[in-house]
């Protein structure tokens, strides 16, 4: 039986500062898509180690979206690089991330044009009991 679509998951004003005072990552009013629009400024080697440290959901939460919009940016090289190591984290908090997995997998839209890492994230949610 698939799994069905996961309840929305929402960034937290409380993690939003919390990580932007931990990694100073940019912001503006202006910003409407804010982790889109930061992510060629996103260090995924540093959120990387910056994750496992974290103890608060929310953070978690926020700082994988980051690193999944950095990661469907990121050059080949670097897709290659991170892509094995953020899968572990993935499958690891599945629970924390599923709503967002399950928006980069596309399922549930009528969308041809995927997302660079969409058949990564079709792999992680479609590993999942």
């Amino acid at each position: 039986m698939a799994r069905p679509k996961p309840d929305p998951r929402y960034i937290t004003r409380e993690a939003f500062i919390s990580i932007r005072e931990k990694i100073e990552w940019p912001y503006g009013d202006w910003m409407q898509d804010w982790p889109l629009e930061i992510s060629d400024k996103i260090d995924l080697a540093s959120c990387l180690g910056l994750y496992p440290r974290l103890i608060d959901e929310d953070e978690k939460f926020l700082l994988m979206q980051g690193m999944l919009f950095a990661l469907d940016e990121a050059n080949e090289n670097d897709l290659k690089l991170y892509s094995q190591k953020i899968t572990e984290v993935l499958k690891s908090d599945f629970d924390i991330h599923k709503s967002t997995i399950y928006y980069w997998t596309l399922y549930g839209t009528e969308s041809e044009d995927g997302f660079t890492i969409t058949p990564l994230m079709q792999r992680i949610w479609d590993s999942q009991p």
